[in-house]
């Protein structure tokens, strides 16, 4: 049986781990940690997701071309054989109709999120995995935000509007 053929499957999405969203992050140790959780997830058979923001606009040269070293994913967090990738031009991965479409292929029923911004990409994907009725567990500690104030505020929203809120350790160790 492959991952595409179960049925309420969990699912790693990783938003965004690409070098120029990671160079503004707070916490650059993020990325380690979210390849920790990408491991666990690989062991435990889980589906990975990798998603990216590109520029629509072709002005905005390394942010535009997927392949310039600033759009490229960061070591270790690119897609492996199998993996899906879905693009997006604005922050919420779900704006793109690709994002639940994959989902709906690997049987999600419950997503866990690595990535940045806490603040930005990985809050909208949370609310809007919660809207559509997925069980959501943020990593907190394999996330990055604009500032560490932002990041925790964002954490406490995600966690009083329902989402589960785990740190790397107590995730790889369940």
């Amino acid at each position: 049986m492959t991952h595409t053929d179960r049925v309420g499957t969990t699912t790693l999405l990783e938003i965004d781990w690409q070098n120029w969203i990671a160079d503004i992050g707070h916490d650059r140790s993020a990325a380690d940690r979210a390849r920790e959780v990408r491991h666990a997830a690989r062991v435990r058979g889980w589906p990975v997701v990798c998603t990216r923001y590109l520029s629509r606009d072709p002005a905005d040269q390394p942010r535009f071309d997927p392949d310039s070293p600033a759009a490229s994913f960061l070591t270790g967090l690119g897609p492996e054989p199998g993996d899906p990738v879905v693009t997006k031009h604005d922050r919420d991965i779900f704006d793109v109709p690709e994002t639940a479409s994959v989902l709906a292929r690997l049987g999600t029923d419950r997503l866990v999120l690595t990535g940045v911004m806490t603040d930005h990409g990985v809050a909208l994907a949370a609310r809007a995995a919660a809207a559509r009725g997925l069980a959501v567990t943020v990593v907190a500690d394999a996330c990055a935000a604009t500032s560490a104030g932002a990041h925790d505020d964002t954490l406490a929203g995600l966690r009083a509007a329902g989402a589960q809120v785990l740190g790397t350790a107590e995730l790889v160790s369940r």
